[in-house]
């Protein structure tokens, strides 16, 4: 009877990249002042504040196993609405900084927690300005992102 490897990321990629972004957006000097959330739960949680940056994890998929180590890819987005004077060019202003945070503080802080990163790291996708039937009260930008990954299992 073979006993079963531990495991090296019990809580998962998508997890501990998450937990990645999320400190490097709270600890970013360009984005103190604004409230940074976590997956919120309800439309509500964004409804107070004048800058608000928000993570949602969106998808987690299989792209091909050629052998044991999954190839993945882990989707997320990060939206930014601000409720300023001239909203609208805050949020892009904010949006901006979220961009460079994850380049110069993700990306470390998701490989010294083990994370295989697979291609180029984290990419860049489509950007929205408006969600239906959500009134931000302000400006909104929200983008998505990437990160192909190799699972450890």
């Amino acid at each position: 009877m073979s006993a079963l490897k531990p495991d090296t990321l019990p809580e998962g990629v998508p997890f501990l990249a998450g937990a990645a972004v999320i400190d490097a957006l709270k600890s970013a000097a360009d984005l103190t002042g604004a409230k940074i959330l976590d997956n919120p739960a309800r439309a509500s949680d964004l409804s107070e504040g004048e800058r608000i940056i928000f993570f949602e994890d969106q998808t987690d998929k299989l792209l091909e196993q050629p052998s044991q180590r999954q190839y993945r890819t882990y989707g997320f987005s990060i939206g930014v609405i601000s409720r300023s004077v001239e909203a609208r060019r805050a949020a892009h202003r904010d949006y901006r900084a979220v961009k460079r945070v994850l380049r110069s503080l993700s990306m470390p802080a998701i490989t010294q927690a083990g994370i295989e990163i697979a291609k180029s790291g984290i990419r860049e996708g489509e950007v929205r300005y408006r969600l239906e039937n959500i009134d931000v009260g302000g400006s909104l930008v929200l983008g998505l992102f990437t990160l192909d990954y190799r699972d450890p299992l």
